[in-house]
This record gives C-alpha cells, structure tokens and sequence, in this order.
C-alpha cells in the first residue's frame, strides 16, 4: 500500500473538545501513547511510503511530535483538512497525492488485524460513497471497506473503553522499558516501599510512586506524581499529573486540572477540591510561619554587609552570572517575607509572591508543568525540615551551577 490517509474527524468529536481543549485527536493518550503513534505503526506495518493526518485545526504540538517520530523512509505530513466527508470526496480533494493506491482510515480508529494481511484479506466491494466510519482500500480505481473488527473511538466513554482494550491486547505495542507480570514500566520509574500493583499498567518514564500505594488496570502518562496512599483502579492519569495522598480513584480520567467521570460526563476541577484540607491550616500554620520568618531574618541579616557592597554592581550587572550564582535577585524577597508581602517557599501553584520553590531543589531546569506537580507536592508535605532543605539546597544549585546550567535553566 502506497498512501495512508487518516481522517480522524469524520463526526463532530465534540467530547474531545469540551473536554480535552487543549489537544486534538491525534495527541489523545490511548494506553500510555500518543494516538498518532499506533497509525505511524499501521504505516510502516503496511510498507506504506507516507502517511497523511488530518484534522479540522492544526495542532503545533502534534505536528513537532510527528517531526520527533520520523520513522526511516516514511514520510509524515499533517494538515488542515478532512472533517465530514465522504471517503470518496477525500480522494477527490486529495487524488493528486494518494489517489494510485490508498488505505483510509475514515474516523478515529484503530484495526484489530494482527498482521497486513489479515487486513487486505478483510476488504470487500464498497456499495457507497463511503460515509461509515471503517477502514478503506482504494485501488485500481475501485473502493473497498474493510470488515475487521476496529477499535473505535467517537464519544468520552468509548475513549475510556478502548485505552483498556488495548492494554489488554496482545498486538499493540505499549510504551515501557520493562515488562515484568503485564507491568509496562518505562525508565527512571521511582516507587517507594509497600506499593501494591496488579497488571496490566502502563508506568510513563520519570514516573514516581509514593509509599503505600496501590494501583490496579491503570495506565500513568510520563513525568506524573502518585503520593502517599493513593488508589488508582481503572483509571487514566495523564501525563504530568500530580495526584494528591489517600485519594482514591476508581474509573476516572485524572488530568492536571481536573477528574473527569466517563461513564456520566462529570467533571470536577481540581481547584474546587486541591486546598480543601491545606496542610497549612492543619498543621500548625503559625509555626511553619514564624519558620519562614525566623529563616528570611537570618539571611536577611547575614546577607546585609554582602548585599550593600555588591549593590552598585549588581545596579549595573544584575543579568551577570556572579550576581545570578549569588542569589542577589532573592535579597530583596527576604524582606517582603518579614514584611508580610511574600512567602519564603511556593505553598500552592496559585501563589505568586515567593521566594525559593520546591522544584529547585531537584534541577533548575524544569517545565512549567513539572514545577506544579512540585507545588502540589509541596502543599501536602509541607514542613519546618522541608522549608529548610528548599532553601539550602535551591542557594546550593545556584552557587555551584555553571554557565551552561544558567542558560539552559
């Protein structure tokens, strides 16, 4: 097969977008992976020469991932088109590029066939214009329908349905460095003593589990955090996810802002739940302030003969790297801590007004996304010895960083 060409819109595909507005179809997770990826497989399985997605918009962030995921000879393109019509429009609007020989995918789906030629084997004359959603075969000027059996996507619930159903398979290849007892894990995966998990699971790279957790049928997208007691059962964490400590979850869909039910289309945002029992108001907030405070006074006055000498350089240099590697940015925020106009560590994601965060104490570099798994980890964990780290260790990264750590952070 020459072409493939996939139209994953051929119906509205609203729930995507109520849901899920800040990705398209083909960046939708389906067991652990971008969508995009199984009709790159489907492409190369069928020795295809290129392979065309469209869409009603056109997404930046899957087209750099399709740039990311060039695979040998195979050439990938996406645009801006598709939607509502009929297989047969398709090829007329696109007959110039791959009308010879064609493979169509006509809404958002996946084949069951184990191998190419089960699925050619599967085709059958085409009675009409093509407007079902299935897979198709043009060819030799005729259009044929294939009568495998798909996975097939076209509301919230069917989305759910199938990322199981494909964990459960046997054909597809899941994301993992490791697979041990139907555990797909993938690397630099942390989890603490006394967790429990029960395949199938997808563990994401830079994943980290905390004590006392159990997990069971559940996929966890990349770079996401599991605190302490969590339950996570039939369920979908997507990537950079922080999950908060003894919350049970079971047949959900877990984003950064909100747990969505798919069986009833509930959606409850994370603001209207994340502070409800803040470990600031629970555990002794007056002390972890006078804490705060007692610290910013000793660097307050510790840094005062330091900070005075070094102002008129710091007046005309303050983009240099001394002055960077010195902290003497934060001075001035050890005052606004004593004065009440700022916090000395980020206590939630929705403080502004701040001196050291959590996030620093593992790298200076880190996306905006990671910084707030950080922060929520820090809001439910927060105490009188992790306030000191924070600071001590954010000062350290900074002292010993090197000029190529500054740029890159």
């Amino acid at each position: 097969m020459k072409h493939l060409l996939i139209n994953p819109y051929s119906q509205t595909q609203e729930w995507c977008k109520d849901y899920f507005p800040d990705r398209s179809l083909g960046m939708m997770p389906v067991a652990g992976r971008c969508a995009a990826e199984y009709f790159i497989d489907l492409a190369l399985r069928c020795n295809a020469e290129s392979l065309l997605l469209l869409g009603p918009t056109y997404n930046e962030h899957l087209a750099e991932h399709l740039y990311e995921y060039q695979h040998g000879e195979l050439k990938l393109n996406y645009r801006k088109g598709g939607g509502h019509d009929t297989v047969r429009h398709l090829l007329e609007v696109y007959a110039g590029e791959y009308g010879s020989e064609c493979l169509i995918l006509h809404g958002m789906l996946m084949p069951k066939s184990h191998t190419a030629q089960e699925l050619y084997d599967s085709f059958v004359p085409c009675e009409d214009e093509g407007g079902d959603d299935g897979i198709y075969c043009f060819k030799d000027g005729k259009l044929w329908k294939s009568t495998l059996e798909i996975y097939h996507i076209d509301s919230l619930q069917s989305y759910f349905d199938v990322n199981f159903q494909v964990l459960e398979d046997d054909f597809y290849n899941l994301p993992g460095y490791t697979i041990t007892g139907n555990i797909h894990t993938g690397t630099n995966v942390v989890m603490k003593n006394d967790c429990q998990l029960t395949g199938p699971l997808v563990l994401g790279d830079n994943t980290f589990i905390e004590t006392k957790s159990r997990l069971n049928t559940a996929i966890v997208g990349e770079r996401s955090l599991l605190d302490k007691g969590c339950v996570v059962e039939h369920s979908i964490i997507f990537d950079r996810t922080y999950t908060a400590g003894n919350l049970e979850i079971k047949n959900k869909i877990v984003t950064p802002g909100r747990i969505i039910d798919p069986y009833t289309g509930g959606v409850l945002e994370r603001n209207s739940f994340s502070y409800a029992f803040s470990p600031i108001q629970n555990r002794s907030a007056w002390i972890l302030r006078l804490w705060e405070h007692l610290i910013a006074l000793v660097l307050a006055v510790a840094g005062l003969i330091p900070y005075l000498l070094i102002l008129p350089y710091y007046l005309t240099h303050k983009k240099s790297h001394w002055c960077w590697k010195l902290s003497m940015d934060r001075y001035p925020g050890y005052w606004g801590v004593l004065f009440f106009r700022r916090e000395l560590v980020k206590s939630h994601p929705a403080n502004d007004h701040y001196v050291f965060q959590y996030g620093e104490i593992y790298g200076l570099q880190n996306t905006p996304e990671q910084r707030r798994i950080y922060d929520y980890y820090y809001h439910y964990h927060c105490s009188c010895t992790l306030v000191l780290q924070v600071v001590l260790r954010a000062l350290g990264k900074r002292g010993f960083a090197t000029y190529v750590d500054r740029k890159r952070a």
